[in-house]
């Protein structure tokens, strides 16, 4: 799929058909969120991949928000230490941004594999950590389900036009 079309398709997910995606698309996602850009090249972002049904279960249920992400055969679960990442001059911390970034690489790569996903940032962190096993010192920044949508292009909601967002020289 072309980059232009990819952007154009990407979607925000929440139904899911319960296939599970080949093992070679997971694997190009992933190695599209390792070469994202990130503060001096630390790569501090890890990603724990949730294909155990239990798990995928419990981790649904973590994120709080019943009915959502039904069937979805996967959670790619990203977490990041503050000391893996930098902070600016103007001492804003930047593990956020760089896991910003790595994570919109996953989430596009996983739209050019024709899969949806949902960038899920309301969830019980405690608790996804428990489930996982994460060590203390990683930040669970962001999930997301990943599978085959049950929604086409069309069926969602469409973008708001440049022409609104855009200002040239002033606000």
């Amino acid at each position: 799929m072309d980059f232009y079309e990819v952007i154009r398709t990407r979607r925000s997910y929440r139904k899911y058909l319960p296939d599970m995606p080949p093992e070679e698309s997971i694997h190009r996602i992933l190695e599209a969120a390792r070469l994202a850009p990130t503060w001096a090249n630390k790569q501090g972002v890890h990603y724990i991949v949730v294909k155990d049904p239990e798990k995928v279960k419990a981790v649904r249920k973590a994120t709080g928000q019943i009915g959502k992400f039904s069937d979805a055969p996967i959670f790619i679960v990203g977490v990041i230490s503050e000391k893996d990442s930098g902070t600016g001059g103007n001492g804003i911390k930047y593990f956020t941004v760089d896991f910003g970034i790595c994570f919109e690489h996953l989430i596009l790569a996983a739209t050019a594999e024709g899969l949806g996903t949902c960038w899920i940032g309301w969830f019980n962190e405690k608790k996804i950590k428990k489930i996982l096993e994460i060590p203390e010192k990683y930040r669970v920044v962001g999930l997301t389900p990943v599978g085959y949508p049950k929604k086409k292009k069309g069926e969602v909601q469409d973008r708001i036009p440049l022409e609104q967002i855009v200002h040239h020289d002033k606000f």
